[in-house]
């Protein structure tokens, strides 16, 4: 019987291509199948937008759907900022629901009274809704807001602390029900 060694180099060259044929084999026999989705993204106009009032600081702003005001005030001086910041539905013939929310309170060791009073305008006049107090990281507004009517929001402010400034965020939630 004529027995031929077979060297190590050489079985492990083997081993590596039966290996990479299997992989290749069971690599080709799986099957593919396709979805798609066709759409489109439709960019209109704001449905709802704010508006600065006559009461606003003179460094407020707008930038897209962020109103940016900030409000100086002196210590134990009470103020008022009367139409500081309108909210408009600004859609045609759509309601609105909203929620309004604080997100960020200020502290209330620092403020007699910080407060977002929430005023609309129902056929000309202004109807009182709600207030938000700044120094509540969980109070909240919620209500609607009708097709071409205004949400008036007023500022009253009373500081406590001698100097400083504290920040506040409010966010406005609103979709169609």
């Amino acid at each position: 019987m004529n027995v031929k060694k077979i060297s190590s180099r050489k079985a492990l060259k083997f081993l590596g291509l039966l290996i990479s044929a299997m992989l290749i084999a069971t690599v080709s026999a799986v099957t593919y199948r396709y979805m798609y989705i066709d759409g489109s993204i439709t960019v209109g106009s704001p449905k709802m937008i704010w508006i600065l009032g006559g009461d606003a600081p003179g460094d407020a702003s707008i930038s897209g759907s962020t109103a940016i005001v900030d409000f100086d005030v002196e210590n134990g001086t009470p103020s008022t900022f009367t139409n500081a910041l309108f909210l408009k539905n600004n859609h045609a013939t759509d309601s609105f629901d909203l929620n309004i929310t604080m997100t960020t309170a200020v502290t209330s060791g620092d403020f007699q009274r910080a407060l977002m009073h929430i005023n609309e305008n129902s056929t000309g006049s202004w109807a009182f809704v709600d207030t938000i107090d700044l120094t509540n990281a969980t109070d909240f507004y919620y209500g609607s807001l009708t097709a071409q009517y205004y949400l008036r929001m007023s500022f009253e402010v009373n500081a406590t602390i001698t100097t400083g400034s504290r920040n506040f965020d409010i966010q406005v939630e609103y979709w169609k029900p």
